[in-house]
């Protein structure tokens, strides 16, 4: 007999994802770091009137050169990924991000 474990209702809407390995690597971001582009995602996401969780993680198997990989995936929507290379590239994508999940 299989026994699943329990689901609850959570209200988060969905996870955006940080590799903190890109950093790590020889061929990673120079200037980018993966915790400032998880606070620089919160403040940019902070605004929605959805939940999302934004968190570090190991490797996403995107490994872009000279960036740092994000993901997210909401409720109901298609999951994104993109190469972060500079402050810019992370307001981008919280702005995509903020425009699908709206």
């Amino acid at each position: 007999m299989s026994h699943s474990p329990p689901l609850v209702e959570t209200k988060l809407a969905g996870v955006v994802l940080v590799c903190g390995d890109c950093e790590e690597r020889k061929d990673g971001p120079t200037k980018l770091r993966a915790k400032q582009v998880r606070k620089e995602l919160k403040h940019g996401l902070s605004h929605l009137p959805v939940r999302l969780r934004v968190v570090q993680c190991s490797c996403l198997g995107l490994c872009p050169k000279k960036a740092v990989a994000l993901a997210a995936v909401a409720q109901g929507h298609a999951p994104l990924a993109a190469e972060a290379c500079t402050e810019q590239d992370v307001d981008a994508f919280a702005k995509a991000l903020a425009r699908s999940v709206k």
